[in-house]
């Protein structure tokens, strides 16, 4: 009898669908679904599509019907029926954390799980066991990047979207458990992230620092900023 594969947990933010501008800011996207910048300036809808098409294409290579997916905001900027098209389209279950391009949003809660504007999940070693069994991966999720967050000092990791990379090496210099996991981002590097993913990246981080647990790193951390928060 084969084995049933297990559940996988992914997170992405700044989908950014039926968005033209995005095709503008990030030109890898543009290269990605094989649109040129003066086939962009010459039909945007058609470009769009093609754009629009690619993302479905990605998020359904990637996810599963029985896959839940966490969205940390700016889903799609087309009108409600455009952004239903879409969601009709994607597989896995889905929890929405709002961003501020979420207007067409409104009405189509049916299609998640949850909806909120901060989100806290946790994964442990009987759900996951590459998970170390002496410690619960505890993750505060936001569309914007926070300073602090809530159980922060106890070990609970941050990530968020809405800057599109542009604080990667900031997070990074902070030493802290804080992270870009939009699509722009040079961590989730065009792609959905995956819960492993996400958590070797926190891992990496608390065991250069000679750190067992996340608690005890958050602990390592504070001392070495010289406040608590």
């Amino acid at each position: 009898m084969e084995q049933k594969e297990r559940r996988k947990v992914w997170f992405v933010s700044d989908t950014h669908f039926s968005h033209p501008s995005i095709l503008y800011f990030h030109p890898w996207r543009r290269d990605a679904c094989g649109i040129t910048l003066e086939e962009l300036q010459a039909d945007k809808i058609a470009a769009l599509e093609k754009h629009d098409k690619w993302l479905i294409d990605l998020w359904n290579s990637t996810v599963r019907k029985q896959d839940e997916v966490y969205m940390l905001g700016d889903f799609c900027l087309g009108n409600r029926v455009k952004t239903e098209e879409i969601l009709r389209q994607l597989k896995g279950r889905k929890h929405l954390i709002q961003g501020n391009h979420d207007k067409s949003l409104h009405g189509l809660e049916r299609y998640f799980e949850s909806v909120s504007q901060i989100k806290e999940a946790k994964f442990t070693n009987n759900q996951f066991k590459f998970i170390d069994p002496n410690e619960t991966f505890c993750v505060e999720m936001s569309h914007y990047p926070m300073l602090t967050w809530n159980r922060r000092p106890h070990g609970t990791c941050h990530i968020h979207g809405h800057c599109h990379g542009g604080i990667d090496s900031w997070n990074a210099e902070s030493k802290e458990l804080r992270l870009d996991v939009g699509l722009d981002s040079s961590f989730a590097n065009g792609s959905l992230v995956e819960v492993e993913q996400l958590y070797n990246h926190f891992c990496g981080i608390r065991d250069a620092a000679g750190c067992k647990t996340f608690q005890e790193y958050q602990e390592w951390l504070m001392n070495n900023q010289g406040f608590r928060m």
